[in-house]
């Protein structure tokens, strides 16, 4: 060929035509309610701020819904896509619910610090405490009057009464119910204290008191006195930011505690509101100074009606982006600002506050222009993440329930400070957790926290469960949800265990084939499509149940390949699935331990979050492994040193205690042995969860007993039915028409020699239809009679 020809050729070749575009990565973004390609202001970096806990009480499923949702999303942006992640998380350390708490407890403890014994005034007070709450809470709660109550003084009589009537009446306690939704709560608060001031006032009547009563005095009545002491003690309380800090830490510790057992991945970086404080002062006054705030009364409120619709630079702001349908609902508005906010000066309903003027002697406070006071829950987020973040970041991120007033006060201070039209580029929104189909409420008694439920399940199984649904879409946590988490669990469990113990007892083969013949070539590209429906999974939103599924139908293809080829399974193209799936499975965070050396496994999830027993020292692993074998070999010598047992026999007893090894010792043991499968021709040995194989043979043998019981019902049954045919078949057929057999309604008066009926009781012709009919009766009969006779002569011959 010619130079020329050879540049010809060169410059005419053209890469291949592309089959069909690769997906690119979409997330559903609550700002533009779609699903917006995804890109980020720094190529392969992501700036994003997740709103954190405010920590006062026990974090519950509603913060593992959300906090571990977001892990798993960090995860796969992280681990999948790629992304480098500034991950920020802010901790509320500052807030009305804290300042209550800790003043009520502070004032609580100190109750019980200060006496000894029981006193009149500690019963007094905790009678007043008692009756405030009654009148403030359950009066006003109540569905309909009650009569009897207008005459009676004593507010514990009148409890009494009112409670008698919530367990006779139905009607009432669902009104009530209906009415209020924590009549529940209130009951059982005015119930406990109740019990408790009536056995104070029997111990001070008889012989005494100790320290311990004073305690149970003080538990017993804490829900209706920690708020009574909280308004009437509060100004006593010298140093109230110190409390507040004590409390805030502890739980915060205890949050961080919990994220670490459901393998949450810690924050990049964790501000606390009380480290933010001069922050926030400057903030706010900017805010002012650009004319959406002004001062009241040592208060500073956000200006709604003047944001909303002010033109900036080039484009309009508007107020409420995330849910406008909630715009002046006075209801999410007034929960926004908390129980210790007033309203003083405000000007309109739907502004908040940025900062709150201290309105009483022993709350919390800090110095402003504006007077001492405390930062507004809003504009904390809104500081903290401008100044670790600067004017703008990729991602924003909580629960639904942030997203009014919350999200979009934030959203609007931010942008009035900065001037700017849009403050988060995507706003990730989880949603709301449910409990078998109900809003999670103490009311409801289905309040979970995360320590119990991980006392129930393990981490690994929470995380894949919430994996199980749509992330941005309620979630319903139920039995049936763990029911067929548990499921998939095992599917995975069994998977990396087959194909671990076929690798463990692989032999090398010498017949000088390969082994890529039409099957491998099929499951190495059902690896390669499931690979590419995960990745368009994981781009469509981050649609973990699609991308589950996937990886579950990869897994029943390859046991299909494995039952199709048995012992002459290609386990290079079997390692291949195995690997890719261990790593996409410990990518999402599933993972537990570090992975196996040859890269296949998920690890062993413990309940409670423990280590597995690979922590524990050599003796105690193999004690139980070393007493069952010893055991097994005992049994089997004495069998073959006992001449008296014939070679038969003793074949006979040796498949037996080989059997009961493998299902009930080696089951015990964590070893599942499957018979004829293993290479060699042997047993195919799998070290599994002895749990999961206990409650496996378990269900086995539930399934047994009711195949069992159901075989014992039916041969009863039919023994039973063998039974009333026999005594029906006595009589015989010539007979079977003729006193005594037949019923005094149908008497015949004449028969014929076949002793079928000629003539009725009134000495009239039987019908033709009859005598048509009763031919046919006789014949059914002499089969009866037939079988009666054989069944009585076999008898007799016995």
């Amino acid at each position: 060929m010619s130079s020329s020809s050879k540049a010809s050729a060169s410059t005419s070749t053209k890469p291949l035509q592309v089959e069909e575009e690769e997906p690119v990565l979409r997330v559903y973004n609550s700002l533009t309610r779609s699903k917006d390609v995804f890109k980020t202001r720094k190529p392969k970096h992501i700036d994003w701020y997740n709103c954190g806990p405010t920590v006062y009480d026990s974090s519950h499923m509603g913060h593992a819904r959300n906090y571990l949702t977001q892990d798993i999303i960090r995860r796969i942006l992280r681990d999948y896509f790629g992304y480098n992640v500034n991950f920020v998380m802010n901790i509320t350390d500052i807030d009305d619910k804290i300042i209550l708490r800790a003043r009520e407890g502070y004032l609580l403890d100190q109750t019980k610090s200060t006496n000894s014994t029981l006193t009149s005034d500690m019963i007094k007070d905790t009678k007043l405490a008692f009756s405030k709450f009654l009148n403030s809470k359950l009066i006003k709660s109540l569905p309909s009057t009650i009569p009897e109550i207008s005459s009676i003084e004593n507010d514990l009589e009148i409890f009494d009464i009112i409670l008698n009537k919530d367990k006779s009446d139905s009607t009432f306690a669902e009104a009530a119910k209906s009415k209020e939704e924590k009549w529940t709560l209130y009951l059982a608060s005015l119930l406990k204290a109740s019990t408790a001031i009536k056995k104070a006032e029997s111990l001070m009547n008889g012989s005494g008191s100790t320290q311990n009563d004073v305690n149970d005095l003080v538990d017993g009545t804490s829900d209706v006195l920690g708020p009574y002491y909280g308004e009437t003690l509060g100004h006593t309380i010298e140093d109230p930011i110190s409390i507040s800090r004590k409390l805030a830490l502890y739980w915060e510790s205890q949050f961080f505690q919990d994220m670490e057992k459901l393998n949450i991945l810690p924050p990049n970086i964790k501000p606390r509101v009380s480290e933010y404080v001069k922050e926030i002062v400057e903030f706010v006054d900017k805010i002012i100074k650009n004319g959406f705030a002004y001062e009241a009364e040592g208060s500073v409120w956000f200006d709604v009606e003047k944001f909303d619709g002010a033109q900036g630079d080039g484009f309009r702001h508007d107020y409420a982006k995330l849910q406008p349908s909630s715009k002046g609902n006075k209801k999410l508005i007034d929960e926004g600002e908390g129980a210790l906010t007033g309203s003083k000066g405000k000007r309109q309903a739907a502004d908040f506050a940025l900062w709150k003027a201290k309105s009483k002697p022993g709350e919390p406070a800090w110095p402003s222009p504006w007077g001492d006071g405390r930062p507004g829950w809003h504009i904390e987020c809104s500081v903290m993440a401008s100044a670790i973040l600067g004017k703008g970041m990729d991602i924003h991120s909580g629960g639904v329930d942030l997203m009014f007033p919350h999200h979009d006060n934030e959203l609007a201070q931010s942008e009035a400070y900065h001037g700017c039209q849009q403050w988060v580029n995507y706003f990730l929104h989880t949603g709301h957790l449910h409990i078998e189909g109900l809003k999670m409420s103490k009311s409801l008694k289905n309040f979970i926290t995360i320590e119990e439920e991980l006392s129930r399940n393990t981490a690994r199984r929470l995380r894949l469960a919430f994996m199980l649904q749509t992330w941005n879409q309620k979630l319903d946590y139920s039995r049936g949800l763990i029911a067929d988490t548990k499921a998939k669990e095992e599917t995975f469990d069994n998977f990396f265990a087959n194909v671990n113990a076929r690798l463990a007892q692989a032999a090398p083969t010498a017949d000088g084939l390969h082994q890529n013949g039409s099957a491998e070539e099929a499951i190495t590209n059902d690896l390669f499509n499931a690979q590419r429906d995960f990745h368009a999974a994981l781009c469509d939103s981050f649609n973990t149940p699609a991308a589950i599924q996937t990886l579950l139908d990869l897994i029943a293809k390859t046991n299909i390949y494995f039952s199709a080829k048995g012992r002459d399974a290609n386990l290079a193209v079997v390692t291949n699935i195995a690997e890719w799936i261990t790593r996409m499975l410990r990518m999402f965070g599933l993972g537990e331990g570090a992975p196996a050396k040859n890269g296949i496994g998920w690890g062993i999830a413990v309940v409670g979050g423990e280590a597995a027993q690979n922590g524990q020292d050599v003796t105690s692993q193999i004690e139980p492994w070393a007493r069952t074998i010893s055991s097994f070999r005992d049994t089997v010598r004495k069998l073959a040193m006992d001449k008296s047992i014939s070679s038969e026999e003793l074949s006979r007893r040796i498949l037996t205690l080989s059997d009961k090894f493998r299902d009930e010792d080696a089951v015990n043991l964590g070893l599942q042995l499957d018979d004829g499968q293993g290479s060699d021709g042997g047993a195919l040995w799998k070290l599994v969860d002895s749990k999961t194989l206990i409650e496996q043979r378990e269900e086995k043998k539930r399934i047994a007993s009711e195949k069992l019981a159901k075989k014992q019902a039916n041969a009863k049954a039919a023994e039973e039915k063998k039974l009333a045919q026999l005594e029906k078949g006595k009589i015989p057929p010539l007979e079977m028409f003729k006193p005594p057999y037949i019923t005094p309604d149908n008497l015949y008066t004449d028969w014929d020699s076949q002793g079928l009926p000629l003539k009725d009781s009134e000495g009239k012709d039987v019908s033709k239809s009859t005598i048509k009919r009763l031919v046919k009766e006789q014949k059914v009969q002499e089969k009866l009679h037939d079988a009666y006779l054989q069944w009585k002569k076999e008898q007799e011959g016995k």
